[in-house]
This record gives C-alpha cells, structure tokens and sequence, in this order.
C-alpha cells in the first residue's frame, strides 16, 4: 500500500507554472514510481491534467486544464474533474488508473505526439 511518507520530496527538475514551481519528470527517463508520486500528489479538490512539454517534461497541471495555455504543451490528457479521486495517494495506489495512463504517455510520446489530446488510453 502506498501512503503519503512514500512520496518524499525529492530533488529534480520543475518547471515555473503561473508564476509557481511544480515537480516535473523527464518523459524519456519518468518511470512508474515517478509517475505514480506525480498522481499521489496532485490534489482532488481541483481539476488536474497531465501535460507534457515541447521539451519532455511531465508534470500535473493544477486548475490550468482543456485548452488553456497550451503553447508549449506537447500533449495532454483529459482533464482530471475535481472530487473524482483521479489524483491523490488512493488514486496513485490504483493500478488499473495507473499503469494505463502510465503506458499512454510513455507511447505518445515515443510515437511523435501524434495524438496532442489523450482521451483513451
């Protein structure tokens, strides 16, 4: 079981979003514990996407969703509703939420971002 004391701050990269730094991962090394920790912390109280720069890196957008500043934005999933328990330490604990959204980005990516817009996966 994953808990919160799991997921400790570690050093890394981040990108300034809205005048605030947020964790990002490298899409070409994230790896499925990275990726799970990004879920485990995104907050449920708002609406989330995952993104991904022009330049590799994934983070969790919080509130910026759908179309919104998308001008360095490689592509991006579905956004995530707020108080649908798609992030969080439960929601990163979920292996049939994970591994899937885990497998579509990595794939995207490799594939040239053909898809900017992930809906299924």
């Amino acid at each position: 079981m994953i808990q919160e004391e799991m997921f400790p701050i570690q050093r890394g990269k981040s990108i300034i979003l809205n005048g605030q730094r947020i964790k990002a991962y490298d899409i070409r090394t994230i790896t499925l514990e990275q990726f799970r920790m990004l879920i485990a912390c995104g907050n449920d109280r708002h609406n989330n996407q995952i993104r991904v720069t022009k330049s590799g890196m994934v983070y969790l957008s919080e509130d910026i969703v759908g179309s919104e500043q998308l001008e360095d934005v490689a592509l991006c999933f579905e956004t995530f509703s707020a108080h649908n328990g798609y992030v969080g330490v439960k929601a990163a604990e979920d292996n049939s939420h994970v591994i899937p959204l885990y497998y579509a980005l990595i794939g995207n990516w490799r594939k040239g971002c053909s898809h900017t817009y992930i809906d299924s996966f």
